[in-house]
């Protein structure tokens, strides 16, 4: 079956639109790091350029652009596009000598840089001069069409599961298309389902606890304010970090805790480091948004995505009693949807996200209360290595959005063993971002020392100096 010529946007995706601004672009992104087989020529990436530019059809959202017609500023669609491929295909070389300082700077101007809304919301960097005889994908896209999950999807289904697999860019990845189920709830459950949800919205966003127990729901709007919080401009900073998966998940295993609990807590640790360090922690605790995908099996939208928010627990200086804390609080977030039927659940989370969204829509940000201080998310990736015409996939990181009011984005991509983080935050207001990636790695290992014997005062290494 052909792609229709034209496609309505939901509401939520028609929203990412609306939000964007020069200072906060809404596209969603990844850095792809690869090595090169042995015996690769000097051609080898001039190859893998040809190939993404080559003629033939566009699945997915690659395709198409914003339709041009009455009122589509009010209600958005897309249209089927031709798509100039050396345009959104572009190849670029790392001065030298080609590290991670140079890579991190280059990833930080592409992602400041608003996708053009006369063409197809998306772009493709392919970067040689990487050292270690390796190079770097940057692909970036329109928050419109796509959410992190969905992202992931798109960019890790074209690559093959063994060196000499067949393989694709993803916009020419021919997809098996998938078929939802038939949704048979009728008007009345629909209803019924409604009405389950509007008791606990309205207690939980009226009645909302303001205290820092880890216990309380956490609801929107309930975050101290912080540097994090204030009005962002244009320019980027992007960080990574890898650390080891199966690190995290003893953690996990010897605190009776979560995968994501472990990275929410090396998360707060390194913030709670960074911004002790330069004097601007808040005494009440940082809470996190921690969006969790909706998406049914078939389902095409765009985005399906809801929230749920953590305490961080960075009032606390004990580790341990720092993982303990955000324990309970996503205990207690998670346990509260599971009281609701599953058809409220999407309903709840839709409803609580809408005064945020709002907010967002309307460019307040950075003037009210914050609906929490950043964004963190995890979403788990493929198990087993990848590659792209023999080269290895080594690293997956995501490259999010910070927006106003909230400077800084932490996302993971779990991928073959490892635990990929992206740190994407404002330059302006989060000076020396880097660090926070540094110290991310140095939380992972203070959590183990902890399990061990407790970590004693003042004993903490400095991370090096970065710029």
């Amino acid at each position: 079956m052909s792609a229709p010529a034209r496609k309505r946007m939901s509401l939520l995706d028609a929203t990412f639109l609306r939000m964007e601004t020069r200072e906060a672009p809404m596209h969603v992104a990844s850095l792809q790091i690869f090595q090169a087989p042995e015996g690769a020529g000097p051609g080898f990436v001039r190859d893998v350029v040809t190939a993404f530019r080559a003629e033939g059809p566009l699945t997915g959202p690659f395709g198409y652009k914003l339709a041009k017609r009455p009122f589509s500023r009010l209600n958005p669609s897309l249209e089927q596009a031709d798509v100039d491929l050396e345009y959104h295909v572009r190849h670029a070389s790392l001065p030298a000598p080609g590290g991670e300082r140079e890579l991190g700077e280059l990833i930080s101007h592409l992602h400041a840089v608003v996708l053009d809304r006369s063409r197809p919301l998306w772009t493709c960097h392919v970067i040689e001069g990487l050292e270690g005889n390796r190079f770097a994908i940057y692909i970036k896209v329109h928050h419109a069409l796509t959410d992190g999950v969905g992202a992931l999807r798109l960019f890790t289904q074209p690559l093959a599961a063994e060196p000499d697999g067949s393989w694709s860019s993803p916009w020419h990845h021919q997809d098996v298309p998938t078929h939802a189920a038939e949704d048979k709830t009728s008007r009345a459950e629909v209803l019924k389902a409604a009405l389950q949800t509007a008791g606990p919205v309205a207690r939980g966003l009226v009645s909302r606890k303001r205290g820092s127990s880890p216990e309380a729901v956490c609801r929107p709007f309930g975050a101290p304010d912080s540097v994090i919080n204030g009005a962002i401009t244009g320019a980027r900073r992007v960080a990574t970090q890898q650390l080891d998966l199966a690190r995290i998940k003893s953690v996990a295993k010897q605190t009776d805790t979560s995968i994501n609990d472990v990275f929410l807590a090396i998360s707060s640790t390194a913030l709670r480091r960074h911004l002790g360090d330069t004097g601007v922690l808040p005494a009440r605790p940082l809470t996190a948004g921690m969006p969790v995908s909706l998406r049914q099996p078939g389902e095409t939208t765009a985005n399906a995505v809801g929230y749920l928010w953590a305490n961080l627990a960075t009032d606390l200086p004990d580790t341990r009693d720092r993982l303990a804390a955000i324990h309970s609080s996503t205990n207690a977030a998670k346990a509260h949807l599971n009281t609701m039927q599953p058809a409220a659940r999407k309903l709840f989370t839709t409803l609580t996200m809408t005064p945020v969204i709002a907010v967002w829509v309307a460019g307040l940000g950075a003037k009210v209360r914050p609906p929490m201080n950043l964004t963190i998310s995890n979403v788990p990736g493929p198990r087993e290595a990848l590659y792209l015409n023999g080269a290895r996939l080594e690293a997956f990181y995501p490259v999010s959005i910070p927006s106003q009011g909230q400077a800084l984005n932490i996302t993971c991509v779990t991928y073959d063993g490892k635990f990929n983080i992206g740190f994407t935050g404002c330059r302006d207001s989060l000076p020396h971002l880097q660090r926070i990636a540094v110290y991310a790695g140095e939380a992972l290992d203070e959590l183990e020392a902890a399990l061990v014997q407790p970590v004693r005062k003042n004993s903490r290494k400095r991370a090096p100096e970065t710029v």
